[in-house]
């Protein structure tokens, strides 16, 4: 596909005085769309090379959507303390076992703009909105398991003393019927935050299976974001309209210089 040489000064679209030096044509697909997220390393910065985030294990809650992934810790650094390492392998649930992972967990962030995943081929640009974005943070999870466990081997020791001082007493058990404000209550503490947590924490792990950038199933999703209708749209919305839907404002300042 040829791409047309401008017919319009950039003035007459309504932009800065610059230079166009060419146009393409632009399609819209969604094949893809519900499942295409963008993912938000926080501890890396620029881009990521293909094969330095390769998880060991991914895994999933389809319900809530959350995702965990564990990648692999280099323990033959000299930067790596064993020491520390067997300490906090405690956490991982097994003794004796180093802490040779970091498990990074998704947290869904709430879009402001609308974002889209871009291709340009044999010169035309295919867009296909993103569907969620999800940052991605190490999970300090196995610290609280060392913390648990210290504290379970403190509580045992204290048990072992105070057994002999223990008398057996007693409990009545009542029985009581809620009244109508008591199952409003309920149903607002099940939408509370605390109970979407114990839901989600109640929801199995899914295996997930991760393919990495060049890889045969990698390109057979990236194949789905070329447009497969490249016919003309007609569209039934004036330019302003259409415009507002996609980055809700058509003020006439929004390609003005300052």
């Amino acid at each position: 596909m040829d791409i047309d040489t401008p017919t319009k000064s950039a003035a007459k679209y309504g932009l800065p005085d610059d230079e166009i030096v060419a146009e393409i044509p632009v399609y819209l697909t969604q094949q893809i769309s519900k499942n295409l997220h963008i993912l938000q390393y926080l501890q890396k910065e620029g881009t990521i090379e293909p094969r330095v985030l390769l998880p060991k294990v991914a895994r999933i809650k389809p319900i809530h959507g959350q995702m965990e992934m564990d990648i692999a810790l280099d323990v033959q650094s000299p930067m790596y303390n064993r020491e520390r390492g067997l300490e906090l392998g405690v956490g991982l649930g097994d003794n004796g076992r180093l802490l040779d992972i970091t498990t990074l967990v998704s947290s869904d962030i709430p879009m402001s703009s609308t974002y889209a995943a871009g291709v340009v081929v044999d010169g035309a640009l295919h867009l296909t909105p993103i569907g969620k974005l999800t940052q991605l943070r190490p999970s300090l999870k196995y610290l609280d398991r060392v913390a648990e466990k210290e504290r379970a081997a403190s509580r045992l020791d204290m048990d072992d003393e105070d057994d002999e001082k223990k008398e057996v007493k007693a409990q009545t058990v009542q029985v009581t019927v809620r009244s109508a404000q008591a199952e409003e209550a309920l149903r607002l503490q099940q939408r509370s935050v605390a109970f979407i947590q114990q839901k989600l924490e109640e929801e199995p792990w899914s295996k997930l299976s991760y393919f990495d950038v060049g890889s045969d199933e990698s390109n057979t999703v990236a194949a789905r974001l070329i447009a497969k209708n490249t016919s003309d749209l007609v569209c039934k919305e004036t330019p302003d309209e259409y415009l507002a839907k996609i980055i809700g404002s058509t003020e006439a300042n929004v390609f003005e210089n300052d």
